[in-house]
């Protein structure tokens, strides 16, 4: 896989998450590709951008949770799609992977669908998707 520089892992602690982060880690390691953890927390900013949070509790939990070996781990504020494929952009990663999660069916026609589905539908670069097991 020539040109893996950057894998983005974007998490929301589930437990599929986690099946994408093997994924996500197998592909750095394999390729030799720096790897990011990133977890976005839901919601709108009032006075613009908050700034990316790389220390502190939310860290400490994300490197416990997702432990590989120079990876960068970093918590964002906002829309998580939105979030998502801008820090990838900026990383000019190769692949964002993210775990699939369902939602209902009042959600999905009202509510505009999953964070990956929004991710998967606006990402300028590939998107790995791995399914609930």
């Amino acid at each position: 896989m020539p040109g893996y520089r950057s894998v983005v892992l974007a998490t929301d602690f589930s437990e599929n998450a986690t099946r994408a982060f093997e994924e996500a880690r197998y592909m750095a390691e394999l390729t030799g590709a720096k790897m990011s953890v990133i977890h976005v927390v839901p919601g709108s900013v009032m006075h613009g951008d908050e700034p990316a949070v790389t220390e502190g509790p939310g860290i400490d939990r994300l490197r416990e949770m997702y432990p590989a070996e120079g990876a960068e781990y970093v918590v964002l504020h906002g829309h998580e799609a939105d979030k998502v494929i801008k820090f990838a952009a900026e990383k000019e990663s190769a692949v964002i992977v993210i775990g699939s999660r369902g939602v209902g069916v009042i959600v999905g026609l009202f509510g505009g669908g999953s964070v990956c589905d929004k991710i998967v539908a606006n990402a300028t670069v590939p998107v790995l998707v791995v399914p609930a097991g």
